[in-house]
Order: C-alpha cells, then structure tokens, then sequence
C-alpha cells in the first residue's frame, strides 16, 4: 500500500514538475522576444483572424539577433502558440468569440399576408399624418397638398384592389425575403470558414498558408534605395505577401526554423 502512494506521490511530482517546466519554457519563449503574454496572446489571434503575422513587438529584439539565436526564439515562439491554441482558456474564448460572431438570421415578419397588411397601414397612416397639417397651411397651399393627398389615396387605392398591382406587391415581397435568405445564407456559409466548430480546423488552415508563402522566399533578393525607404530590386518581389516579405527580413535561417516547427505541428493536428 505504502508503496502505491508512494508510486502515486512521485508521478504527482514528475506531472506538477513537467507543467511548471512547461510554464517557464512558454514564459521564456515570450521573454527572450521582449514580449508580454497578453501581447503574444493577441498576435496569435490576430494570425488566425487574417493569416497576418504582427512581428513589430518582437522586432526590437529579432533584429539584432545573430542567426541561429533568432531561429532559437522563432522555434520556442511558435512553440509557445502551440501551447496556448492547445490551452482550455484558448478554446473557451475562441467558442466565445465565434458564437457572437455567428449572422443573425433574417428577422421574422410574419407571412407576406401580413407584411402587405403592415404596408397599406403605414400608407395609410402616412396620408392621415398629411391631412392632419392642412388646418396650418395658407389656402393656396392647402389646397395643393389636398390635391396630392387624392392623388395618394387614389394610387393607395389601386395597389389594395387592382389585382395586378395586388400581384406585383406579393411578387416583391417575395423577391425580397428570397434575396435576404440567400444572403444570409452567403454571410453562414463565410461563417462557417471563417470560424469552423474546432479551432484546430482554422490553426491547420492558417499553418498550410504559412507553409505555402514561404516556400518560395528568395533570401538572396537585392534591395534598392526608395526615397526613405528600401524596396526590391524586382519590381515582382514588392507584390508578395507580408508573410513572404517577412520572412525574408527574418532571414533563412529563422524561416527555415519556423517552416520546420509548423510542418510538426500541423503533423500533430492532422
């Protein structure tokens, strides 16, 4: 007995110990970068929100890093994302975030019975609400606006009994709520790719970007003075992505780094 709490003790310990170094390694991966935990926490949401990699914060100590030492922080930096879009409190918000990101469906109306119904009441009331200001108008505009009321209730009347103007009323109602369905099925479809049910799903998708614009960065590309600014000498270069273009100012060695711990951790999801 004394020996299977004692078995049970020492598991507890290598665990507690494993989680606390796991802790320090994340802590350390964001301090070597001069970055806050908050601060990495929003570059990663924002790499799964638009693709983009924000690397501003980090620059300040990746630029005068030498090679191999800036491979070494871009490794445990991609690490250290890992764990965090592998954490509970990742997942939670991220359910968070995507249920009120979910499209509202179009607002129930009723049937189109009861639409055509509303829209004679408002026409109605809207001629009402004009009658009810000739008795503060001079005569001669009074009188005009009489005219034009007729007129109103006249064409008011014609869109209520005329069964072609009856038809073409329900017609357009129709046509209406079909276009507002259709749209809205658009906008859950764009829904649904943008915020698929498990996380992992858009992790995958953002890693496959990733893999595919680097594959291709040309390191030994020449830049050429811009007024103030650098720019390649390839005219075709500066239409590249800011992922290809970042990687070529992190260099080959930290891009190769980077490409090697994303193809791990998308072997991991899939």
């Amino acid at each position: 007995m004394r020996r299977h709490v004692g078995v049970k003790i020492a598991a507890g310990a290598v665990l507690a110990a494993g989680v606390c170094a796991g802790i320090l390694l994340a802590q350390g991966a964001l301090a070597s970068l001069g970055v806050s935990e908050s601060t990495g926490k929003d570059i990663v949401d924002g790499w799964l929100d638009s693709g983009f990699i924000n690397a501003s914060p980090a620059a300040k100590a990746l630029r005068p890093a030498l090679p191999a030492s800036r491979a070494t922080m871009v490794r445990n930096a991609v690490a250290w994302a890992r764990a965090y879009t592998e954490s509970p409190a990742f997942k939670a918000e991220y359910e968070r975030r995507r249920q009120g990101a979910r499209p509202a469906p179009p607002e129930a109306k009723g049937t189109v019975d009861d639409e055509m119904a509303r829209q004679s009441a408002e026409r109605r009331k809207d001629i009402e609400e004009m009658k009810k200001g000739f008795a503060q108008l001079p005569p001669d505009t009074r009188k005009s606006m009489e005219a034009a009321v007729k007129e109103a209730e006249a064409a008011n009347r014609k869109l209520e009994t005329d069964p072609q103007m009856v038809a073409m009323l329900r017609q357009g109602i129709e046509a209406q709520r079909a276009s507002e369905q259709e749209a809205y099925q658009g906008r859950l479809e764009a829904y649904g790719r943008r915020w698929p049910a498990d996380p992992k799903a858009l992790v995958a998708r953002r890693l496959k970007e990733f893999l595919e614009v680097s594959a291709d960065v040309d390191f030994d590309a020449k830049l050429v003075p811009a007024g103030k600014l650098m720019r390649f000498a390839d005219a075709g270069y500066e239409q590249k992505p800011p992922t290809w273009k970042l990687c070529y100012r992190a260099g080959r060695e930290a891009t190769a780094a980077a490409r090697e711990a994303a193809q791990a951790w998308l072997k991991g999801i899939a």
